[in-house]
């Protein structure tokens, strides 16, 4: 069979209509999909407005395979499977620096700006309820949504492992505060010395208030004695540090 060569030029420009699309925000589906049985709310996560994470938002890769965050997005809903993971990741850090519990009503997603909300609604049973995502995933098959244990035992979908589900995005409520939780979220807080010396931790913080005009806090957790410097804006934060850096403090570091 003869090809026309103006096949080949439709085809390359499907092909990169095709690649287009996929980088962009998703769109809201016109028509929602029913569960099976009536909807049944379950206690979830209660959605408050939290300034976007400082890790896990910008694009990334993996297995070789790009994935671009949404970062701005305004309305997400759409039809997929859910799976849910637990144990192997129990107490390691999520995609934006949390600590993993399983039983928390948490959710990984692989576009989703970090920290997010979703109503998510299992199509197979009716139940439904909101979680927060703060961490990437998954990475297998067509899977649209991760659950945390907790999450998916409420679902009823821990025996099956996975299931159809609606999942809508959820805005909380912008505060009158926003702005300045925003601006609190962005400060540095340092970290300068911990020692089991009281008398060592209270010279240096009289040597370095002295110095750089800032007053260190002390703080004691278990019988340590700790140096905390800030919150101070980013700027200020940064050059502290490289200033504490070269000064004595090799292992002075930003706790957040």
């Amino acid at each position: 069979m003869v090809v026309k060569p103006y096949n080949f030029v439709a085809c390359f420009l499907s092909l990169l209509l095709l690649a287009a699309c996929s980088s962009q925000q998703p769109s809201t589906p016109s028509t929602p999909v029913k569960p099976k049985k009536p909807l049944i709310d379950v206690n979830g996560a209660v959605p408050r407005f939290e300034p976007p994470s400082r890790i896990g938002n910008k694009d990334y890769e993996v297995f070789g395979q790009p994935y671009k965050v949404w970062n701005g997005i305004q309305q997400y809903s759409t039809e997929g499977t859910a799976s849910w993971y637990g144990p192997g990741f129990h107490g390691k850090y999520t995609s934006n620096g949390e600590l993993y519990n399983q039983e928390d009503i948490s959710a990984a997603h692989k576009n989703l700006p970090l920290p997010s909300y979703l109503r998510v609604t299992n199509l197979e049973n009716g139940r439904r309820l909101i979680v927060r995502v703060n961490d990437r995933g998954p990475f297998h098959g067509d899977r649209i949504l991760d659950l945390s244990h907790g999450a998916a035992s409420r679902l009823g979908i821990i025996g099956s492992g996975t299931a159809r589900v609606n999942v809508e995005l959820i805005h909380p409520p912008r505060p009158a505060n926003a702005d300045q939780l925003i601006a609190q979220h962005q400060s540095r807080t340092i970290q300068l010395l911990a020692t089991n010396n009281l008398k060592q931790a209270r010279q240096v913080a009289s040597d370095v208030e002295h110095r750089y005009g800032v007053p260190p806090r002390l703080v004691t957790v278990n019988n340590m004695y700790k140096l905390h410097v800030g919150p101070l804006e980013k700027p200020q934060a940064e050059q502290l540090l490289s200033k504490l850096k070269g000064s004595g403090f090799g292992g002075a570091f930003f706790l957040n």
